[in-house]
């Protein structure tokens, strides 16, 4: 369940459950950077930094970037048919944050409740050097990588990975990222693990874009 290709580790971790699962619910927030309100395990508002040119910031350079023309006219588009079917997700549902930013749902199959947003946050134009200016002001900022790519765990107020919270920031690009915000539900077999659901599936959307599924 940790690794992209684990699925059957996602699966078995998951033998009534799903993918390693998601987030989102009625408690969801919106990702870092995005307007409107924030709840345990999501992301919030924090002022904008100054303007730079992506990949010239504090950010590690993404050097292999994907094509992420797909994604930019269907949010849903993060992964393939194969691919939800084998981590035991519905099909993803469109859905704006307030803010007007792309996002897709996809919720767990086992009627758990849990879920997972891919988020394409607007105010990110400077791809993760957005998200590392932004470090200061968060609960947790923890660098990781996922495929080769960096990415970021994140959480604004409080650290509440421990209840099934995660918010993955990845670097498609070093000018875009996508923002995987995941909620597991204590009735699906992949709780707590949000952070391991949020890799996995990372690394699924990285895979589908480069026409690896």
């Amino acid at each position: 369940m940790r690794h992209r290709r684990s699925a059957g580790a996602v699966v078995v971790a998951a033998v009534a459950g799903l993918v390693l699962s998601a987030c989102g619910s009625e408690t969801e927030g919106d990702p870092v950077g995005a307007g409107g309100p924030s709840a345990p395990g999501t992301s919030a508002t924090v002022p904008a930094p100054s303007s730079t040119v992506g990949g010239s910031g504090p950010a590690p350079q993404v050097s292999d970037p994907v094509d992420v023309a797909a994604l930019e006219q269907n949010p849903c588009a993060a992964l393939s048919d194969e691919q939800t079917q084998e981590r035991n997700l519905e099909q993803g549902e469109s859905e704006p944050m307030s803010d007007g930013s792309p996002t897709c749902i996809y919720r767990y199959s086992d009627d758990s409740g849990s879920r997972i947003r891919f988020v394409q946050v607007q105010d990110f134009a400077n791809g993760l050097d957005d998200v590392y200016a932004r470090a200061d002001s968060l609960a947790v900022f923890e660098p990781t990588e996922v495929e080769g790519h960096p990415a970021v765990i994140t959480q604004t107020h409080q650290d509440d990975r421990g209840d099934g919270f995660c918010d993955l920031q990845v670097g498609l690009t070093d000018e875009y990222v996508v923002s995987l915000m995941a909620q597991i539900d204590e009735a699906s077999d992949d709780y707590p693990q949000g952070c391991e659901v949020t890799e996995v599936l990372a690394g699924d959307m990285i895979h589908n874009l480069r026409g690896q599924a």
